[in-house]
């Protein structure tokens, strides 16, 4: 759900919701690709967000003037929504990687142990 703008009016503001639309078309898009099965072109996703962060950065000065824009506003609670969610599955994801990571590298330590330094065998050794 955009907030779409048109070009006619003066000023800033077409520019500053133009900016805000495309990154937040751009996290919608990679947040459908994290929801879904297959692979995530994470590269392209993080290029469409730094040049949507880019273009923002540029229109800082504008959008203090515009703070108080209900339009601007809207757009910005769109982005903030869409952000949040993005974090959520992209922290999902995270918490899974390492997982698995730990499982991985459990298994690898464990199978190429011969037993000698394990805490067992130093019990057993104990009795």
């Amino acid at each position: 759900m955009s907030v779409r703008h048109s070009r006619s009016e003066p000023g800033p503001l077409p520019f500053a919701l133009g900016a805000i639309e495309r990154l937040t078309d751009a996290i919608a898009r990679e947040t459908q690709d994290l929801s879904g099965p297959g692979p995530v072109d994470y590269r392209a996703h993080s290029q469409r967000k730094s040049q949507g962060l880019y273009e923002l950065s540029r229109l800082e000065p504008a959008l203090a003037a515009l703070r108080g824009h209900p339009r601007l506003r809207a757009a910005l609670s769109e982005l903030v929504s869409q952000l949040d969610a993005n974090y959520k599955l992209l922290d999902a994801k995270l918490r899974a990687a390492r997982t698995v990571a730990e499982v991985v590298s459990r298994a690898i330590s464990e199978g190429q142990s011969d037993g000698t330094y394990s805490e067992q065998i130093w019990r057993e050794n104990r009795r």
